[in-house]
């Protein structure tokens, strides 16, 4: 088997590197953390059982949008194309597809006598668990300390957002799921040169972009990365590609093919929406006609507000348009989105600037992901959210002292630079113009956004955090602490907080 580095000439076709274990006996031993990680993990997958057995449809986001989506493909081969039996929910052509995909050909196994969305929801759980092993490997490539694998498991399994999400059927489990492994194969690259990691990298942010529009930043900050680890390995790629080919066996020609076919669906969806309507990512109102469009409520809720602020409609033809929006939350979103702008200019109230508006972002963020949004609202905030605030600030000194841009072989810098970027181009490239366009805050400002790279910040968090003592008693107490937090918001919160109009009886 070839063992080369790019460094030398070669990628080596070798796809399961070991890694060294560290010596640290201390506590917690191997055995507790062995049965902590299957403690945390059986209440994990019991309150996401819960969460899809009980929870109403009406609740989670868009869970319905996603699921008759679904169900549309399901109906053909591989792509549908629109119709009048898909207006509704939005465009089935000119989308990222692979979720909806594999959803729509797993509804071909339901022999269970259950419901589709009961069956799309079951099936939804696995990513969530698969997100949280490869979040756990891409931390074991920077540490094996066992107190961080526990905080680390902790709060990837105890973030109340995370765990509802997890449960119900939405492209978001697929995506943060090919987040977690395009960066750890990437760093995973970084530590073992092996050619059959890269090429499962590249793999990963083709099925990714297939998946959700949002991976495609990730996808920028990933490769820059690559490109300014390597750069000076660059004149050896050539030599280094030939010897990758040259001992390539059916399984790495497999990877290659893959990659390829994603690559070509990829340059099919972007380059042809760039091509014919001149944006990567076409609204419905451009693919389709106007009075088509607005048979989807989102494209419905924009329209009537885009007509409105530009005064071709008034304000009671404006809510006359509104009145037929058949969701009734997207309907007062509409009417919000009006009188909030008539308001905003009969007072000249001022808009805020990037730093007030990054402020309340960071807020309104952690609301959402220590709390619930979706067409149901747990929003955490005032007290409750006071503890995660602490956490932040201890999370901020550790990494201020601690940090050296050369740890772990620049695995936590490299974490580190994907969150910020990520975060940076959703705050101010999204969220930012959305709200200087309709005055209103926390329209697109959910923090299940932020989950492609929420395993990310959570391992170079658990990485510092308890680093930011040297007595063991202290790292094990500030950890200890941390994990309760967590543990505490998550479920025990939604407990606390719910409510009837919750809960369906939505399986016979």
């Amino acid at each position: 088997m070839v063992r080369k580095l790019w460094g030398q000439g070669k990628l080596t076709n070798e796809a399961s590197p070991r890694f060294n274990a560290s010596p640290d006996e201390t506590f917690p031993s191997s055995r507790h953390l062995k049965w902590s990680l299957i403690f945390l993990l059986v209440y994990f997958g019991l309150r996401l059982l819960f969460f899809a057995l009980t929870i109403s449809t009406n609740m989670p986001p868009d869970e319905n949008t996603h699921l008759e989506l679904s169900r549309i493909f399901s109906k053909v081969f591989f792509l549908p194309q629109n119709s009048p039996e898909t207006y509704e929910y939005g465009l089935v052509t000119n989308i990222p597809w692979l979720y909806y995909w594999i959803m729509g050909k797993l509804l071909a196994l339901n022999v269970l006598g259950i419901s589709d969305l009961l069956f799309l929801r079951l099936l939804n759980i696995p990513f969530a668990f698969a997100t949280i092993y490869f979040v756990r490997r891409m931390f074991r490539l920077m540490t094996d300390d066992r107190l961080s694998q526990v905080l680390l498991i902790v709060a990837m399994t105890n973030t109340i957002m995370f765990s509802f999400l997890s449960a119900f059927v939405t492209y978001d489990n697929l995506t943060n799921l090919l987040a977690a492994m395009a960066v750890y194969y990437l760093l995973a690259f970084f530590k073992t040169r092996s050619g059959n990691l890269l090429v499962l990298f590249f793999l990963c942010q083709m099925a990714g972009s297939l998946t959700k529009v949002t991976f495609l930043p990730l996808i920028l900050v990933l490769n820059i990365l690559l490109v300014l680890y390597e750069f000076k390995n660059i004149r050896l790629l050539p030599g280094a590609l030939s010897g990758y080919f040259k001992s390539a066996g059916w399984r790495q020609w497999g990877l290659v093919l893959g990659f390829f076919f994603g690559l070509a669906m990829n340059v099919q969806l972007y380059g042809g929406n760039y091509y014919y309507y001149r944006d990567p990512s076409p609204g419905m109102s451009k693919v389709l006609s106007p009075e088509i469009a607005m048979k989807n409520r989102i494209e419905a809720r924009n329209m009537i507000f885009s007509q409105f602020k530009e005064g071709r409609v008034s304000r009671d033809e404006a809510f006359n348009m509104a009145s037929q929006i058949k969701h009734p939350g997207d309907r007062a979103d509409t009417m919000y989105l009006i009188d909030n702008d008539i308001a905003r200019r009969y007072y000249n109230i001022e808009l805020m600037g990037p730093l007030a508006y990054t402020a309340l972002w960071v807020w309104q963020m952690s609301a959402g992901i220590f709390g619930i949004f979706g067409h149901g609202e747990m929003f955490n905030s005032g007290p409750a959210i006071w503890p995660f605030a602490a956490l932040g600030v201890l999370i901020f000194l550790s990494i201020l002292i601690r940090w050296r841009p050369s740890h772990a072989d620049w695995l936590p810098t490299c974490l580190m630079a994907i969150v910020a970027f990520y975060g940076l181009f959703l705050l101010y490239y999204v969220n930012y113009p959305v709200y200087l366009d309709t005055g209103v805050f926390g329209l697109t400002a959910q923090g299940r956004y932020l989950f492609p790279v929420l395993g990310a910040f959570y391992a170079v968090s658990s990485y510092y955090l308890p680093r930011l003592f040297r007595s063991r008693h202290w790292q094990v107490g500030i950890s200890g602490a941390a994990c309760l937090i967590f543990i505490i918001s998550d479920f025990p919160f939604f407990l606390y907080h719910v409510t009837s109009d919750w809960f369906a009886p939505l399986f016979g």
